[in-house]
């Protein structure tokens, strides 16, 4: 079994592809209607894949801890790319969730948020101190 993607309720799909295009190297796979449901699934980091999904009357979601979903984490390879990664979202104007995180597992993180509220973590984990981290 492998994951398929990962979906988001979005109020603006447009916004939203706009940003996973700018900031991920988004690229539009299809997009489906149904009624007055719609989504755009889009890969991102040539490697996951996303469901952007409106309908319309979605309530606005506050930003913060809640019982389930809690963030989405890319493995970008360095704690170099944490950073580099980290100071080109401080650049574009991107809110940040969390900046340039070291924990005692091996982790290393930065945080940012989507237009809608979802956090993109940008994670590197140092196999040295954390081995079982990359095991799947």
């Amino acid at each position: 079994m492998k994951l398929q993607h990962i979906a988001f309720w979005t109020n603006d799909i447009g916004r939203a592809i706009r940003f996973y295009q700018q900031h991920f190297q988004g690229k539009v796979l299809f997009s489906h209607t149904d009624g007055d449901f719609s989504c755009t699934f889009i890969s991102i980091c040539n490697s996951v894949r996303l469901e952007l999904m409106h309908k319309p009357g979605l309530p606005e979601e506050q930003l913060g801890d809640r019982v389930g979903y809690s963030h989405l984490s890319l493995d970008v390879g360095s704690r170099t790319e944490v950073d580099r990664l980290t100071d080109y979202f401080l650049t574009q104007g991107v809110p940040l969730e969390k900046c340039k995180v070291q924990y005692d597992d091996g982790y290393y993180e930065s945080s940012v948020f989507d237009p809608d509220g979802n956090i993109i973590e940008l994670a590197f984990v140092d196999e040295a101190v954390n081995p079982n981290a990359q095991q799947i």
